[in-house]
């Protein structure tokens, strides 16, 4: 009973990265933010400006879906120009709770996955180093386009973190970098050598010290 009650809480506390967007409504005017991570319990929000009171209704929209929440502030701390607010859930519609318990089922399947872009036109390198990712438990995704490429990585379902990188596509590597860094900044880019077991082992590395990479380590 004690170990099943204790699992319970950890699957309530468990935050998952999430890329939504909230509106917590404060007296001197609604503050937009973006959500960093979500729980069943809480949220970590970053907003330009500090709420003056706790108590708040908040709007919450994620990819899963949108509702409403009466949160309350535990934790404000200054991050770069912005603000990270910590929000302790109170009463949530239920629209909301089936949004957030598809988003943490989605991120505890991205888990087990453990997802990797690989992006490289030479095939036999490609194929290779696909062949050594999946045997470490890793599932690699292997574009065939640039557009095919950003279609992945805006799937929010599928919690891409790390893209292994080579030139390609008819644009050079620094110039996908740099697309990729201002476009999806929360992905890791980690560069494709001739020594593949090297790049293997950078690739897992890289992927376990990502949201859902830890996530994993939790769930172990």
């Amino acid at each position: 009973m004690g170990e099943s009650i204790v699992l319970a809480e950890r699957r309530r506390a468990l935050r998952v990265p999430v890329r939504g967007f909230a509106v917590l409504y404060a007296s001197t005017g609604p503050l937009h933010g973006m959500i960093e991570n979500l729980s069943k319990s809480g949220a970590l929000v970053s907003v330009a400006s500090r709420p003056p009171e706790e108590q708040l209704d908040i709007e919450i929209r994620i990819a899963e879906g949108n509702g409403w929440v009466v949160g309350r502030v535990v934790r404000v701390e200054p991050h770069a120009r912005q603000w990270r607010i910590a929000v302790e859930f109170g009463r949530v519609d239920d629209s909301l709770k089936d949004a957030v318990e598809a988003s943490i089922a989605s991120a505890r399947g991205a888990a087990r996955r453990r997802p990797i872009l690989v992006i490289d036109e030479n095939t036999d390198r490609k194929n290779s180093l696909i062949t050594r990712l999946s045997d470490r438990g890793m599932t690699p995704l292997a574009p065939k386009t640039p557009l095919e490429a950003i279609d992945l990585l805006t799937r929010s379902h599928l919690h891409v973190g790390v893209c292994l990188l080579a030139p390609g596509f008819g644009v050079p590597s620094h110039d996908l970098r740099a697309v990729l860094s201002d476009s999806f900044p929360w992905v890791s880019v980690a560069e494709i050598t001739d020594d593949l077991d090297a790049t293997t082992h950078q690739a897992i590395d890289t992927w376990n010290t990502t949201p859902i990479g830890r996530i994993a380590d939790a769930m172990a």
